[in-house]
């Protein structure tokens, strides 16, 4: 029973912690963490709660094995390393900084490393329990230097920072036409809740601080998006891309206007044509992205698929409506089922707001 404790206490200690510092990541999770720039080694999400709940398994056993044979030595380490855990997730999380979340994880590698040596002279099998996490801190620490690097907005002065502190937003999220629960079924009130108050939002604040003390921050968001790169061409994007989706549907859909129902049927044959090539281009691209109906220089329409935060407006397009394929957009109301999602959307498309977009 002795030994059962030995274990099953670190194990618990662990995992706590763990969940402890997951509680905290949830938010940034959603409105943060997505928009940096990230490392192209950067695993999928599913990767990091499967790694770090089969290593806090290990570092328990890990402590475990060495608390079993009654050497309470190495005790002040092993909590020492699970603190600078939990402080990693409140300073890079919570606290949205990566220089500080960078200084925590390189302490947290010392008191890791210094784990393992200290362990290797007592009992082996406790070391070598801590080398995954060891290999896999040495990574972490990598995509937090990363972050850090290449997400620098600009640098401002005294004088720009006292300004920026009250200065109103240059950009704000739309009030929408319509209540948050006036799409359901085909739009939850919760996804509203995520998809325009959470990530849109986000979308909107992160490109008011990034433009603050730039050349930009006199731009309008289609100046921004058609000429900016990085970490704020992202944002802004997004906010674009989220301004025509939302401004774009509408609870009580009327008939497509007769210009707009002239030139679709000119280019695609017929309406029944485009809503199938719509929809099928909407299925058929993979990962996270946006499918637009576009209009071209000469009035041409066509279906145009963008990756991640393309905008047509960077390609001499003009959008006339889009769906939004990430996964935020439809997963907690149709999971997986992406082509159930796009099939209820075309449902409540504004094709009166559709319309408006054509040129002369």
């Amino acid at each position: 029973m002795k030994k059962f404790f030995a274990y099953f206490i670190p194990i618990l200690l662990a995992f706590t912690i763990g969940a402890l510092g997951s509680y905290i990541q949830g938010e940034a999770l959603v409105e943060w963490y997505p928009y940096l720039i990230k490392s192209p080694a950067t695993p999928p999400s599913i990767v990091f709660p499967i790694a770090w709940s089969v290593l806090y398994l290990l570092i328990g056993i890990s402590a475990g094995t060495m608390l079993a044979r009654g050497d309470m030595s190495v005790l002040r380490l092993w909590l020492l390393q699970l603190l600078l855990n939990f402080l990693w997730s409140v300073c890079f999380f919570a606290l949205r900084s990566p220089f500080i979340g960078l200084l925590v994880i390189l302490a947290l590698d010392v008191a890791v490393f210094a784990y393992i040596i200290y362990a290797a002279g007592r009992r082996a099998v406790a070391a070598w329990l801590f080398v995954p996490y060891m290999l896999w801190l040495i990574f972490a620490t990598y995509l937090n230097g990363y972050i850090y690097i290449h997400n620098h907005g600009p640098k401002a002065t005294t004088a720009t920072a006292a300004a920026m502190a009250i200065a109103i937003p240059k950009f704000s999220l739309p009030v929408l036409p319509y209540a948050d629960d006036a799409l359901a079924p085909i739009m939850s009130k919760e996804t509203m809740h995520y998809h325009y108050g959470k990530h849109y939002k986000a979308y909107i604040d992160n490109t008011n601080r990034l433009i603050m003390g730039t050349p930009y921050e006199n731009m309008g968001l289609e100046e921004i998006v058609e000429k900016s790169e990085g970490a704020l061409f992202n944002n802004a994007a997004q906010a674009l891309n989220h301004q025509i989706y939302f401004e774009g549907i509408t609870p009580t859909q009327k008939v497509m206007p007769k210009e707009l129902e002239r030139r679709i049927v000119r280019d695609f044959g017929s309406v029944e044509n485009f809503n199938r090539e719509f929809a099928n281009t909407a299925a058929g691209l993979f990962g996270s992205g946006w499918v637009w109906l576009c209009e071209d220089d000469g009035g041409r329409l066509s279906v145009v698929p963008t990756k991640d935060a393309d905008n047509p407006i960077r390609h001499n397009l003009n959008p006339l409506m889009c769906i939004d394929v990430w996964e935020h957009a439809y997963y907690l109301d149709y999971q997986n089922r992406r082509p159930d999602f796009i099939r209820e959307y075309m449902k409540i498309v504004d094709w009166d707001k559709a319309a408006s977009r054509l040129t002369e």
